[in-house]
């Protein structure tokens, strides 16, 4: 029910926020049917000890009904600092491989809505950047079509935060279809600092639903 209800919050502010259409991009319709997702892998690489990240099986990925955005969810991603902190570290790092099966298909990223909630009190900073980039399966070498989108906030700040970035599109239709069979990789991270020790700050998903969560405007094209 969360999953869903986030998903409908996102789509619905990020369709309010930037009416303005997308870069020029192809206009072949989306392929009609169920897009799959073939595999999901979470590597969480170590941080420091002042960092976390998340875990196997907290990441949701899934395609629309239509098949024209991608939703990324981040469940339990969060990053605390000071008193209220808990048992969140100060840094939280997340790093997700989606392979994914759409037969004579390939698709660039046109842009990223991206919807978390942040909590400073004064005297604390949060940094939150999101990157994403295609990975060739045979070489491992990263691949044309690529992006990045980043926050930072100051507080006394206490809010949800919806951001909207454009994505890097291949400049070509071989650039497109070579990624027919590439791996896609998205990463998350959120970093605290404060100017002293008794005032706190929290970065997480947004305050209806607490997983962070991404949707990813697809520019498909039919590949031979």
């Amino acid at each position: 029910m969360g999953y869903l209800f986030f998903t409908l919050i996102l789509v619905l502010l990020a369709t309010i926020a930037y009416a303005a259409p997308a870069p020029a991009a192809t206009t072949t319709r989306p392929p009609t049917g169920k897009a799959t997702i073939s595999t999901i892998a979470v590597d969480n690489p170590s941080v420091d000890t002042d960092g976390s990240g998340c875990r196997s099986g907290s990441v949701g990925v899934a395609f629309s009904s239509d098949n024209t955005y991608l939703t990324i969810i981040f469940d339990d991603f969060q990053a605390a600092i000071g008193p209220k902190a808990g048992d969140y570290k100060k840094r939280a790092f997340c790093r997700v491989n989606v392979t994914m099966i759409v037969p004579g298909w390939a698709f660039d990223v046109s842009s990223v809505d991206f919807r978390g909630y942040v909590n400073l009190a004064k005297g604390t900073n949060a940094s939150i950047v999101s990157r994403w980039k295609w990975i060739d399966l045979k070489s491992g070498l990263d691949m044309k079509g690529k992006g990045n989108i980043q926050k930072k906030i100051s507080g006394p700040f206490e809010d949800d935060f919806l951001l909207h970035k454009d994505g890097e599109l291949a400049d070509n239709e071989d650039s497109i279809c070579s990624k027919v069979s590439a791996k896609f990789q998205l990463s998350l991270s959120a970093s605290l600092d404060a100017s002293s020790t008794t005032v706190s700050g929290l970065v997480k998903g947004d305050s209806v639903d607490a997983a962070f969560g991404q949707l990813l405007n697809l520019n498909w094209k039919k590949c031979s």
